[in-house]
């Protein structure tokens, strides 16, 4: 009976442990002054077990897997139903997509406008500056590309004859005489010679030449030294013969070799120039190369005989800073009235115009104020406004294609038509809303 009332003991005052919460540790509770001797047995009883130690905690219980012996396997949904589906839905969607714009045709006009080119040149005075004069030296030697063949030359000299006699003799043109070495030479003219003159010989000089032509015949003097040819007559060549060469090739310099240098020497000298001269203008301005004077110098002159030609170009360039927006608007206000006397208020400038500096020339140096011709280039197109558009597509609403282009294009300002009708149709459709009408500007297509 005992150990049943320690266990319900026990039992009970775990239950209260397990319902109350613990205290915090920093409260302590107050000891009772007086513990009665039944209470203290109990105490004593629960710190014996009675049973083995329970881990608080808690218990999940898993239950075994059902096992069953038919195992059948899952029924298969008939996904491949999905094929022919996607099939039937493929061949409706193309279907519909072809009988679409021939239930509902629709058609896209292109309307190409009239474009006309306006050109004016014109003095414009603006703000600006002459640049310090800039001087550049470059060089370069060029092959010679002439070829030439010269063929053998005779030497070729004098010959002079005294005559010992008081009578006068002549010696006929195309008398030989025969060196010390051998070389013949023969006389170009008749020689008349005077009579002696005592004490002085009567004495004339011809010309000649060598017979064989070459180098031999370059004698030297005196080579020809003794009586010919006639009675108290003696010959002789005072001086050398000279000219007498073998025949030969040999380059020369031609034209054309000193033309390409001369182009190539300009053309790196004004890149380089404009670099340097680009360098000086100030923010807002623009540079205009005002003149450029070129001095060519040549070691060969056309013709010579030479392997190489040397050619050296200075060239002196002055620049011109001007202010950049004010030729600009300038030259706009200036084209665009031009533009509209001649065209009419119809016409409107496509894009931006083209100027090009003819010549530019300081008036005012004190002022900084400058003269400059230029050229200015701008496309003026026909303009059709969104309302016209409209009236345009009503006025083709219904007709054949052919129709429509013939009702277009005489029009005035339209240069071109291409209409396409979706379905194949030939006819635009009745409803405007149908018809999408585009303007085509053929220089900004370009």
């Amino acid at each position: 009976m005992q150990n049943t009332l320690e266990e319900m003991a026990l039992t009970q005052h775990s239950n209260e442990q397990e319902q109350q919460p613990e205290p915090p540790e920093t409260t302590a509770s107050p000891e009772p002054e007086e513990v009665k001797p039944e209470t203290k047995a109990q105490e004593v009883t629960a710190l014996i077990p009675a049973e083995p130690e329970v881990i608080e905690g808690e218990f999940v219980e898993i239950e075994p897997q059902e096992t069953t012996e038919d195992h059948r396997p899952p029924k298969q949904k008939p996904y491949w139903l999905l094929i022919p589906f996607t099939i039937l839905f493929c061949l409706v969607f193309v279907a519909a997509s072809f009988l679409f714009p021939l239930l509902t045709p629709s058609a896209t006009v292109t309307i190409i406008p009239v474009e006309r080119n306006i050109t004016l040149t014109t003095a414009i005075q603006v703000h600006g500056r002459e640049l310090s004069a800039l001087t550049l030296i470059q060089s370069t030697t060029a092959p010679a590309t002439g070829k030439q063949h010269q063929d053998a030359t005779r030497a070729k000299g004098t010959i002079t004859f005294y005559n010992g006699l008081l009578t006068s003799q002549t010696i006929p043109a195309g008398t030989i005489f025969t060196g010390k070495d051998g070389v013949q030479i023969i006389t170009d003219q008749a020689a008349h010679i005077p009579a002696e003159n005592p004490p002085n010989y009567g004495q004339v000089t011809v010309s000649a030449h060598a017979v064989v032509a070459g180098p031999k015949g370059n004698v030297p003097a005196y080579d020809i030294n003794a009586a010919c040819c006639a009675t108290s007559v003696v010959a002789k060549n005072t001086e050398s013969f000279t000219g007498g060469a073998a025949a030969r090739d040999f380059l020369e310099v031609t034209r054309a070799d000193i033309n390409t240098a001369v182009t190539s020497l300009l053309l790196t000298l004004s890149e380089s120039e404009n670099a340097a001269l680009q360098a000086q203008p100030h923010p807002g301005e623009a540079l205009a190369v005002s003149t450029c004077t070129p001095h060519i110098a040549i070691d060969h002159k056309p013709g010579d005989e030479a392997k190489h030609v040397t050619v050296t170009v200075s060239e002196t360039c002055s620049g011109f800073a001007y202010a950049a927006h004010e030729v600009y608007t300038d030259a706009t206000q200036l084209l665009t009235a031009q533009a509209t006397t001649t065209l009419g208020a119809e016409y409107a400038l496509l894009g931006d115009i083209q100027i090009a500096i003819v010549h530019a020339t300081t008036i005012n140096r004190s002022q900084g104020r400058a003269s400059m011709v230029v050229q200015v280039t701008g496309i003026w197109v026909y303009q059709i406004s969104p309302d016209v558009q409209q009236h345009l597509i009503r006025l083709i609403t219904g007709k054949t294609n052919r129709q429509a282009a013939s009702i277009l294009l005489q029009l005035p300002g339209i240069a071109g038509v291409q209409i396409s009708v979706k379905g194949g149709n030939r006819t635009l459709p009745q409803d405007p809303s149908r018809i999408h009408l585009i303007v085509v500007y053929q220089s900004a297509s370009e």
